[in-house]
This record gives C-alpha cells, structure tokens and sequence, in this order.
C-alpha cells in the first residue's frame, strides 16, 4: 500500500511530542512492549492522592483499535504502589487512573499514558491517533474520561497526529477513517469535502473492505459531506451484501420503532429470529443508541400492557437492556403496585426476576454502555442504578414479612448514591431493627435525624429507644430536635427567608373529601397552607408523612389551617381512589377536591390560577398564605425528607405569625 498523506495546510504547531509523568506513575521497561507484561508504580506523595489508601488502579488500553477498561490489583510496597500487568499483542496505547477514597488522579496536564512499541523498537500504529481522540473534544462519549479537561487539543493539533500516524504507519488509512475525517472536517479545511470523497473511494474499492468499514463510509456521507441520498445508497449496498449483518440489523431496529402502536410485536419476533441479541451484544452503532432501547421498551409494553399481566416478561428477560430492565422494575412493578393496577402476590416474583436480573449485568459487561468501564467500576454503575429497584424489592419482601431478605438487598446498595435518601435510610434502619441489629438501626436513625432526612418510621425508633432509656416521653421532642445539625439548619433557614414573596392569592370555594365546603374568603386572619397533589403523581404521595408531621404540629391551633387540593385527577372513581390512598398510609389530611375549569374543562380550576399567579408548573407545589390572603412562599417539588419538609413549612409558618 502506498503511503499517503492528508494533504492540507497545518498552522505551525510547536509539539515536542507526548508528554509523560515519570514522577507519580513509572513503568518497568520504561519502554513498555505490546505483548509483554509491565511493571506499574505509582506513588502517590506529591499527588492529590497523598496520604489516601489503599490505592487502586485502573488501567485504559487503545487494543485492536477499540478502547478496553480493566482494573488493576495495586499492592502497597515501600516505595509506593505497585502491580504486574500483561499487555496484549495489539495494544497502542496505555492510559492509568488511580482513585482512593472516591478521589481519583488522572496525571493533570502530564496525564498517566503511554504509547506502546514493538519489539523492534517502532511506535505501535494507531498509537498516535489514539493519543489525539482521547485528548479531541469532539470524541467526547466516544473514548474513556481517562485524562483530565486541562489536556484537550484543538482539531488543528488533533490532525497533527493523525499525519503523524500515516507518515509512520500508513497501513493505518483504514483504520482511523471515519476518526480522522471527522476531525479534519472540524478544522473547516477549506479541501476537507474533496479529502473525504477521496477516502471514501479508497476505502469503497478494498477488495476486503468490511461491513464496518462501509457503515463508516456512510457514516461520512451523512454526518461530514450531508449527503442523506449517497448515505441511504451506500445503506443499501452494505444490507445486499451483508444481509445478515449490522447494517441489517439497524434497518430493522428502525422499522420497528416506526412501527404501528401495537403492532410492533411481531416484527420483534421477526428481529430476534434473523438477529439474535445475543450474536449482536456490544453493537453500538448510532441507530443502537438512538433508537433500539425505546422500540424495546415499546413491544414489552405494548405485550404486558394488553395482556394485563407481566408474563411476557420471562420471554425478553434474558435479552433485555440493563436500562430497560430498571425502568420495567420502577414502571411494571413498583409504580403499577402504588396505582393498584397489579396484585402483590402477581408482583412479586417478577420483581424477584428483574432484580436477580439487574444484579446479574454487575459481572456481564456485554451491554455495550461497559465499555468504558472496568470490571469493578462497571460493577458499582449496575449498582448505581439498581438502588431504586433492589429498594423496592426489599419494600416488598418487608410487606410479606422476610426482613432477613430484605436487608440483604438493601445492603447491597448502601453505599450508592441515593442511600442518603431519607425514604432509604428509614427502611433500611426499620430492617436493620427488626432483623435484631438494634444498635446498627439507631445509628442510621440518628445520623438520618442529624441529617435532616427524618421519617415518622425513624421518629418512631428513636423515641421507642428514648423511653427506653429515660422511662417517659417527657422531653423527647426537644431532644430530637437538638440532634439536628444546626448549620444544616441555619442554611436550609436562610435559603426560605430568601424564597419569600407577596401576592394576592386567588379565590376559592371547594367541596371538602370528608364533606362541607372550605372558603377562602372566611379565612381572614389565619395562615392557611395549601398542597396541589394528585393519586397519579409520586413524588406528590412521598411528601405526604413530611406534610402530615406539619399538619400534626399545628393541629391544635385555629389559627392555621392546612388544605391538600387534590387536583387534575382522571379516573372517574377518583374520590375513591383519594379514600384508599389516605387510608393505606394512615394519613389524617383535610382533602380538597379541585373544581372543574371552564377554559380546560378538566379538574384543575384553582390549580391553574395559583399557576398563573405564580408562574409555575407542575405538581407537587405547596403555597403559604399569610394572614392578609397574600401568598408569601412557594415551595415545587419534594426533595425526599419528610422531617425537612415539615421543617420548612413549620419556619414558614412561624415567620408569618411573628409578622401578625
């Protein structure tokens, strides 16, 4: 093959080549030989690792002209950390990172690469164009977070490197086509079109030219020349020559997320038939990303959906996504159980399925969003992203009873984000309690109340525990209130005085759950507290306990008065469903039912004037009105602690008092 060269004018670029940290990480052979193991130290004393252990390492590979992430076993030494390692015959280049403690060092500017060579002593090809995609901004989501921000290139310095790579190693045209092309085209070369088209032709005419090779040049007919005509043509060409090939595949992936509301079924079955999932794991093509999880999703619900039962579940379990199965676990299970669309004892083997499932991609890096993730970090993404499910899991084994079980799901996850939840850290002290760890429950507990994250379930531990130890009541509520950090609450405190404001509130008159009607108008005088919720709206239910600990406090006083506008409600038996809802979760709150709008015809009169009056959106949101009918405070959302939530209203509310 001729040597060839992209012919086009480059600034001057002063470049003394790639640049290495030979403090902090070293390498033994300094010169490190694919196909040859090396020895990897990495002292972390003038790093922001100093001090930090145990050290671990993970070790980023440009192999076979794919990224590969794989951990390394760091082992402490006298003169720092130290592991063994093989590099494999086709690898070009080497990047380290080395975390401790949730802080990891990437090398700064200097970075922790290396560029392999051979054993006769030449520069690895693809070795300089994998050092510029992993340091070209327009790469980002393509290559590993292996460096830090502070040694991104420009595209000019980016094709540097890519002339680097085909003057030393010209066999590597075909390999960074797509790459380099795509970079050039960045530069605004003003021959970059003319540049593109002669590559295509080059890599068009191999006479073993591979089906990825074509997608690419389709690729670059699309998304570098704009051509969607020659894109589609060569689209074409590549489906008649590979029929059964990727190319094929997206076709199909395409029409069937195109296809007819429920009528995607069977071309799914058509799909998986001439596409078996499991000869196409870690595709990851652009129709993959975009289009293949929703068409999914799609069929499983438009089968589950019609058939009013999850079945069709243990048909798909083995191929679906591991995003997909979290979302059937929120939407199928969890969400279905809260709206009674499902039973319990139809539930829960499925959720005992999905969760084993989801636990199993912890050691399954097929899934093409691995890729860039070691075996380890891969392990604590799955477990991330499965604490919603592994906790509502052990919700509904603690409901049948089996708290042993429970906990073991709910430990699984403890140290994810979201673990600081305040729903997740008072089930999690409830099961820690009843398994007979009474003093492993107390500590969640009164870190939750320090925390501010606080639920009646945790409230309910604490002051069994404080009878215990001091044989009466008498006080606790002072002592719980005094564990509360008192900086977390000086600044949840100043962040309410600053959300304050004063606007006429409008008008209402309505129908009362429990009967009667509530009147604005005859409220003069008194600080009425008003919470826009709805049966469909979750985040709207979870506030309720943090909203019923409010309503308790001020229970006994006249002069505030607490209203839970149930609005833009659906179901005809909607009155019913509000009954079951309170009931269930033994709430005792004083329900509104909102009046049906002349402009939308729905039921969601007040509501939209409160909205139009506020500019705001959404449900749940929460309003205070002060003596004078004004509205002094607006509160969207719910941030997921019942005991802040009752602390912001009760600030509110005692702020407006001493206004008179």
């Amino acid at each position: 093959m001729n040597k060839v060269k992209m012919a086009f004018v480059m600034p001057c670029v002063l470049f003394s080549g790639m640049a290495f940290s030979q403090q902090a990480m070293k390498l033994s052979p300094e010169r490190a030989i694919a196909g040859d193991s090396v020895t990897i130290s990495y002292n972390p004393e003038n790093t922001r690792l100093k001090g930090q252990a145990p050290v671990s390492g993970v070790i980023y590979l440009y192999n076979n002209n794919q990224w590969e992430a794989h951990d390394l076993q760091m082992k402490m030494t006298d003169s720092g950390w130290v592991t063994r390692y093989y590099l494999p015959e086709k690898t070009a280049l080497l990047v380290c990172n080395f975390s401790a403690n949730g802080i990891t060092d990437k090398g700064g500017t200097l970075t922790y690469a290396t560029m392999l060579s051979t054993r006769d002593g030449r520069q690895m090809a693809t070795a300089y164009a994998a050092w510029a995609f992993l340091r070209t901004p327009s790469f980002i989501g393509e290559v590993p977070p292996a460096v830090d921000d502070t040694v991104k290139i420009t595209n000019e310095v980016a094709m540097f490197w890519m002339n680097n790579e085909l003057r030393y190693h010209p066999e590597s045209r075909r390999l960074i086509f797509y790459n380099a092309m795509k970079i050039l085209k960045s530069t605004g070369e003003k021959r970059a079109d003319t540049i593109i088209r002669r590559e295509i032709n080059y890599i068009s005419s191999l006479k073993d030219v591979t089906e990825a090779e074509l997608m690419d040049v389709s690729k670059a007919y699309r998304n570098l020349l704009g051509d969607r005509n020659r894109a589609d043509s060569m689209n074409n060409v590549i489906i008649a020559r590979f029929p059964s090939g990727v190319a094929a595949r997206d076709a199909m992936v395409f029409k069937m997320f195109k296809g007819p509301a429920g009528g995607r079924y069977p071309i799914w079955q058509e799909f998986v038939k001439k596409f078996p999932p499991q000869q196409f794991e870690g595709v990851n093509t652009e129709i993959q990303q975009m289009y293949y999880n929703k068409a999914f999703r799609s069929v499983v619900y438009e089968k589950v959906m019609a058939g009013k039962n999850l079945q069709y579940l243990d048909e798909i379990m083995d191929v679906a996504p591991f995003e997909a199965l979290t979302e059937f676990h929120r939407l199928l299970i969890m969400n279905a159980l809260a709206h009674d669309e499902i039973k319990l004892a139809d539930a829960f083997p499925y959720s005992k399925k999905l969760v084993e499932r989801i636990e199993a991609y912890a050691t399954n890096r097929s899934d093409a969003a691995s890729r860039f993730y070691s075996p380890l970090q891969w392990k604590e993404q799955v477990l991330k992203f499965a604490l919603p499910a592994f906790m509502g899991h052990a919700s509904l084994l603690h409901k049948q009873g089996d708290d042993k079980a429970a906990l073991q799901w709910m430990e699984k996850v403890k140290e994810q984000p979201g673990a600081e939840r305040a729903d997740f850290l008072s089930l999690y002290a409830t099961l820690l309690e009843n398994t007979g760890r009474h003093a492993d429950a107390m500590q969640i507990a009164e870190n939750a109340t320090r925390a501010n994250k606080a639920t009646p379930e945790i409230i309910a531990l604490l002051k069994q525990e404080y009878v215990r130890k001091h044989k009466k009541e008498t006080g606790f509520d002072a002592y719980f209130e005094g564990m509360k950090s008192a900086d977390v609450l000086s600044a949840e405190q100043e962040a309410l005085r600053a959300q304050l404001i004063r606007k006429q509130a409008p008008g209402f008159k309505l129908e009362q759950l429990t009967g009667g009607v509530a009147d604005l108008a005859k409220m003069k005088g008194k600080i009425v507290v008003l919470d826009f919720w709805a049966t469909w709206c979750g985040p709207c239910k979870e506030a309720m306990p943090g909203m019923q600990m409010a309503a308790d406090k001020y229970s006994k006083d006249k002069n505030v008065n607490f209203f839970f506008i149930a609005t833009q409600e659906t179901k005809p038996d909607y009155r019913d469903q509000i009954k079951k809802f309170l009931q269930s979760k033994n709430l005792h709150l004083n329900v509104l039912l909102d009046a049906k709008s002349s402009t939308s015809g729905h039921l969601d009169d007040t509501y939209n004037k409160y909205a139009q009056t506020l500019s705001f959106s959404g449900i749940p949101a929460k309003a205070i009105i002060d003596q004078h009918g004004m509205i002094r405070w607006l509160g969207i959302g719910y941030k997921g602690s019942p005991s802040a939530l009752a602390d912001e209203i009760s600030y509110i509310i005692e702020l407006l008092k001493k206004e008179g």
